[in-house]
C-alpha cells in the first residue's frame, strides 16, 4: 500500500532541482554535487537528506507518488460517472506529464536501469496504486452496467496506463515537437471507450 508522503523544505527544494536536471540534462548529470551547485551549498550540507544517487532517485519517486495520485484523485472527482472519470483522469495524466516533461517515465526507465530491488519494488507499488485507483472506477463502471460485463479489469487498467505512457514517449522522442492537445486526448480516449462500453 502507497504511503501519504510529507517533505521538508529543503527536501523539496532537492526534488525539484534533480528534476530539472534530469529532464534538462538526463540521470547521468544528477549527482550530490550537482545539486549542491545548483543549490549554492556544499555537498556535505546535502549528505544529510540523501548519500547516494539512489535516494535521490527514491526521493523522486516520492515526487511522482505524492503529485501523480494528487492529480489523479483531483481529476476522479470532477465526473460523477465512471467513464466521465477515466477520461478526466487520461487528460489530467497526460497534461501532468507534458508539464513534468514526461518526467515520471524517466524516473521509472532508470529505476530499472538501476537493477535495484528496492527501488523496483518502490515504483512498482507506485504504479499499482495508481492501476488500483483505475480498477476501481472501472468496476464501479462494470457494477452500472456502463462497460462490458467480461472485462478484465487488471488488463483494461494496464490499456488505460498504456494510452498515456505510449503518447509521452512519442512526444519525448520527437523532443517535445508537438502539444499534446484536446483533440489527441480525446481520439486517443474514444478507442480506449470502443473497447470498454458495454
Amino acid at each position: 500500500m502507497v504511503r501519504a508522503l510529507e517533505v521538508t523544505e529543503r527536501q523539496q527544494d532537492i526534488v525539484d532541482v534533480a528534476k530539472k536536471i534530469v529532464t534538462s540534462d538526463g540521470f547521468d548529470c544528477l549527482t550530490v554535487r550537482e545539486i549542491a551547485a545548483r543549490l549554492k551549498v556544499t555537498d556535505g550540507a546535502l549528505y544529510r537528506h540523501f548519500k547516494s544517487k539512489k535516494d535521490i532517485v527514491s526521493l523522486l519517486i516520492d515526487d511522482v507518488e505524492r503529485t501523480l495520485l494528487e492529480v489523479v484523485d483531483a481529476a476522479a472527482e470532477k465526473a460523477s460517472d465512471p467513464m466521465g472519470k477515466l477520461q478526466s483522469i487520461l487528460s489530467a495524466h497526460i497534461l501532468y506529464a507534458e508539464k513534468r516533461k514526461g518526467l515520471t517515465f524517466i524516473v521509472i526507465n532508470e529505476t530499472l536501469n538501476m537493477n535495484d530491488g528496492v527501488l523496483r519494488k518502490k515504483m512498482e507499488d507506485v504504479v499499482n496504486a495508481y492501476l488500483k485507483k483505475v480498477q476501481i472506477i472501472l468496476d464501479a463502471g462494470i457494477k452500472e452496467k456502463v462497460f462490458r460485463q467480461d472485462l478484465n479489469v487488471r488488463l483494461t487498467s494496464l490499456a488505460f496506463f498504456g494510452l498515456v505512457q505510449s503518447l509521452v514517449t512519442l512526444w519525448g522522442l520527437s523532443g517535445h515537437d508537438f502539444a499534446m492537445d484536446k483533440q489527441k486526448i480525446n481520439g486517443l480516449f474514444d478507442l480506449y471507450k470502443e473497447g470498454i462500453m458495454r
